[in-house]
């Protein structure tokens, strides 16, 4: 008896005698056959039969065969595949969503590696550029790229590396495929391909020179990936590697499990459980700064796939009934059934679980028979919940504050939060925390205004944590200090942190926020004039400010440094006895005026005017007609609350030697009023004769209109041009001429101007200057012409617009700044003669401190708080009341104390 396998899978049986002798006639049982049952056959009957049967007679003839028998084996319990590729999606709020793939039948297993040892195997070559290359891990995920959990897996992970991973390899142990006519390549991949990751297959017959295969598609899940390399078949040594390429970028990377060789013919198809989502098409696929900017807490699974609508796949080659899935508290045993789902379905989404434990799961399959699979492999997941962060919009001028309540939504209980906020452009920041009601009794660091532009700020609790709800934990106190009008955008920022009441980390999402900055420019205008070499000169600085001053410091620079500051007088009509003020030179060419209210309640008030007298000595030895600009090189003006405020600076020169002509204005007549007239001089010392002036005079505020001109003098007989008139822009233009007999030299008055005031004075002065000025010959030629000096127009009994006309109601209207350290305005309006108390109250009622009790004219009045009590000891940070008791009613406004 011979027999062997045909190609078909048929057995060949040959039975004969080598003497040629017959079988006798007879029936019964000729041959006893024993068959093996594959190791992979299913539980299943198997069928028996005959095919092509042929027998002879001892001259070889053939008989007719009438009839074959056939047979039935039953395999029973036969080969039960598992599922395969189990993950576990980390991280969802109170959910944990599994994916796995069905059995997909034997496969022969020329190579396989599935990487459960925990380390790398020593047959496997990596190479990199990186710090860090593959590795070995359970969990490969960092801050920006997540992996649903898959027992142990080689990965490369770019963001976490956060360098170049371009030459990222992973090699096979060689594999001798020359025998081989087919190659497959099987492996488990989680590849998302975000932020310009790149994967790719490459072979080698020599370990050193790869040849790129394919490059992978990516996909959001653990998915079997099959490659065909059986074009490399015949040669003794085969390389595969895996190659995961950064493309010069901080990118993403590539994890990789259970790779299996085999030299049959079967591929495996991917199986994809869910389709993205728009945004998580756009999670993959956007740069990674953009991902980061607006998703800095990372984005919750949910809203990245396609949930509600799973997957099916519809041509398996297994026929499997159902799966079950179990889970457990624990990896190693106590798995309890938990669901049983259709063979169709690959996917469970497990709402039956306590946010921060971890759960373990497995998988089997159900056999038409009723026979149950062995598990897949165990994966674990912990659910997290998910916090919604968010703070308001914000908009102040710069250098003033606002109050941002920041929020949260929360379920768990709440032990501490880390918020760093950055600001794109970088203009804000951070002056203090205030609690609120869901956050008292926490311990709150001082605020860090970091270098990187973040504000970071922290809250911890003492004592109680934070309960399960939805509104405000705190309130931050910030301001801006920009040059221009901005719109900024607020964002938290990765490192932002929440916490549970065990101190385990939550995930968060945010909602950014805009900040509207607004300018008020503060100007300081420099007035140079003329002085000769040895001498002394003066130069005049004024001020057009819009908030209340509280502090100044100056910067004026010299160039060429031909010149020294050597004293200064403050307008003494600015009453700064409460001040503390000096000036003296830095660097040799920069004269530096400092002043400060130490009292922080005797500002310059908003308005226009002469702030300052800079007396200069000038180096000997300077060549006349030397001009020297005067420039402000810094200014700082300051607010109650110490903060700059955005100040701008006008430029001005000096002339060394006598100007051939020098104009003035001298003898000012006139009371600042409402609607009031009133005249002043133009004089002029002039050392040539000339024929042509021309000069522009501005006045600050612009509440004042020439009203008319009268030469006089050395120059009355001149004529005075008609474009003389004041222009668009506020200023005063003048241009005159006398082409008879030209004005001589000498010095004196030349003509008087007549000025009219506004009938909406705000301002308590004007002040008025030649902002330019020209002389020329009876040819037009030019000749040097300088002016010096200015006027100003005071009315002590003015002090803003808001005061010219009463107040129609009684009013307490809101403080300022607010919130304020450590001082705040307070002002008021009386519509008519009263009797007024302004009190300070705490939120339990109790009087803090009296500011005023008396009887008061009618008019716009105002009250400073210094935060101190009636005993003159601070109080502490807080909201505050402030009461207006009058006959008529009691007034009140909420005030924020900060520390």
């Amino acid at each position: 008896v011979d027999f062997n396998e045909l190609e078909n899978g048929a057995t060949r049986v040959i039975v004969y005698d080598a003497n040629n002798s017959n079988i006798d006639p007879g029936s019964g049982a000729i041959l006893n056959m024993e068959l093996m049952v594959h190791v992979d056959a299913y539980n299943s009957n198997v069928g028996v039969n005959f095919e092509n049967v042929t027998v002879t007679d001892g001259i070889g003839g053939t008989y007719w065969v009438s009839s074959a028998d056939s047979g039935t084996v039953t395999v029973s319990p036969g080969y039960i595949e598992e599922p395969h590729n189990l993950e576990a999606q980390n991280g969802m709020d109170a959910q944990v969503l599994l994916n796995w793939e069905a059995p997909y039948g034997p496969i022969p297993e020329d190579f396989f590696e599935d990487f459960e040892e925990g380390v790398i195997p020593d047959d496997f070559t990596t190479t990199t550029n990186s710090a860090q290359g593959w590795f070995i891990t359970q969990d490969g995920s960092s801050a920006f790229w997540g992996i649903p959990s898959h027992t142990w897996y080689m990965c490369s992970n770019d963001d976490m590396a956060d360098d170049d991973g371009s030459m990222d390899y992973l090699i096979a142990p060689p594999l001798n495929v020359s025998g081989a006519e087919n190659i497959t390549l099987n492996f488990a991949s989680y590849y998302d391909g975000a932020y310009g990751q790149t994967a790719h297959i490459e072979v080698s017959t020599d370990g050193n020179s790869f040849t790129e295969v394919t490059s992978l598609d990516p996909m959001s899940e653990w998915v079997t990936e099959s490659v065909d390399l059986s074009e490399y078949a015949g040669v003794s040594n085969l390389y595969i590697a895996f190659h995961a390429d950064d493309n010069d970028a901080w990118a993403s990377g590539w994890a990789v499990d259970d790779i299996l060789v085999t030299f049959g013919t079967r591929d495996l198809n991917r199986v994809v459980h869910y389709e993205l989502t728009e945004l998580g098409q756009w999670s993959v696929t956007a740069p990674k700064s953009e991902v980061i900017r607006e998703f800095p807490g990372g984005i919750p699974h949910d809203l990245k796939v396609d949930l509600q609508n799973p997957i099916l796949e519809e041509n398996r080659p297994v026929n499997i009934d159902a799966f079950k899935v179990y889970r457990s508290l624990s990896n190693s045993n106590g798995f309890e059934e938990i669901a049983e789902v259709g063979g169709n379905t690959t996917t469970y989404l497990d709402e039956e679980v306590v946010n921060s434990t971890t759960y373990y799961y497995q998988v089997t399959a159900i056999y038409p028979d009723g026979s149950e699979s062995g598990p897949t492999n165990t994966v674990s997941a912990t659910p997290v919940e998910w916090v919604e962060i968010s703070m308001d919009n914000g908009s102040s001028l710069s250098g003033q504050t606002d109050t941002l309540d920041i929020y949260m939504n929360n379920e768990s209980d709440i032990s501490l939060f880390y918020f760093e906020i950055s600001d794109y452009p970088d203009v804000i920041n951070i002056l203090s925390v205030i609690p609120t009601d869901r956050t008292q009794g926490w311990s709150w660091p001082d605020p860090v205004n970091n270098g990187d532009g973040s504000m970071q700020f922290t809250g911890y609790a003492i004592g109680s944590s934070m309960g399960p709800g939805d509104g405000a934990v705190c309130r931050i106190v910030v301001y801006p200090n920009a040059e221009e009008e901005l719109n900024v955008n607020l964002s938290f920022s990765s490192a932002t942190q929440v916490q549970d009441a065990n101190f385990v980390d939550l995930n968060w999402t945010a909602e950014n926020a805009m900040y509207e900055v607004g300018i008020e420019t503060q100007t300081i205008n420099l007035l140079g004039g003329f002085g000769l070499s040895g001498e002394q000169t003066d130069a005049s600085v004024f001020i057009q400010n819009t908030q209340p001053v509280y502090g100044i410091q100056l910067d004026i620079l010299a160039d060429p440094p031909f010149v020294s500051g050597a004293d200064l007088a403050f307008n003494e009509f600015l009453n700064l006895d409460t001040w503390e003020v000096s000036g003296s030179e830095v660097g040799g060419n920069i004269y530096r005026i400092f002043a400060f209210d130490n009292t922080m309640s005797n500002p310059i008030e908003p308005g226009s005017g002469h702030l300052v007298d800079i007396i200069y000595d000038i180096y000997g030895g300077i060549p006349d007609e030397t001009i020297v600009d005067i420039t402000v090189d810094e200014a700082v003006l300051t607010d109650v609350n110490n903060l700059p405020m955005y100040t701008e600076g006008t430029p001005h020169a000096f002339y060394i030697g006598q100007p051939p002509v020098a104009c003035t204005i001298e003898n000012l007549n006139g009371e600042l009023t409402p609607g009031g007239i009133a005249t002043f001089e133009v004089h002029l010392e002039n050392t040539e004769s000339f024929n042509i002036l021309e000069f522009y005079i501005m006045d600050m505020p612009n509440n004042m209109v020439v009203t008319s001109v009268t030469l006089m003098n050395r120059f009355e007989d001149g004529v005075i041009d008609g474009n003389t008139e004041e222009q668009e822009d506020g200023n005063f233009y003048f241009l005159g001429f006398d082409f008879s007999s030209g004005v001589e030299p000498g010095e004196g008055a030349i003509m008087e101007v007549e000025v009219q005031f506004s009938n909406l004075l705000d301002n308590s002065s004007i002040v008025f200057m030649f902002s330019s000025i020209a002389a020329g010959d009876v040819n037009a030629n030019p000749i040097v012409a300088i002016g010096d000096s200015f006027g100003q127009f005071f009315n002590g009994t003015l002090s803003n617009s808001d005061e010219l006309s009463l107040p129609e109601e009684f009013a307490l209207n809101q403080n300022y700044p607010n919130p304020f350290n450590p001082s705040t305005i307070i002002p008021y309006d009386l519509s008519k003669d009263s009797n007024v108390k302004i009190e300070i109250f705490d939120l339990m009622g109790r009087n803090i401190k009296v500011l005023f009790e008396g009887n008061q004219s009618a008019g716009h009045h105002k009250q400073v708080w210094m935060g101190t009590d009636n005993f003159g000891n601070p109080v502490g940070a807080g909201v505050y009341l402030c009461k207006m008791f009058t006959p008529q009613k009691v007034f009140m406004q909420k005030m924020i104390l900060m520390k």
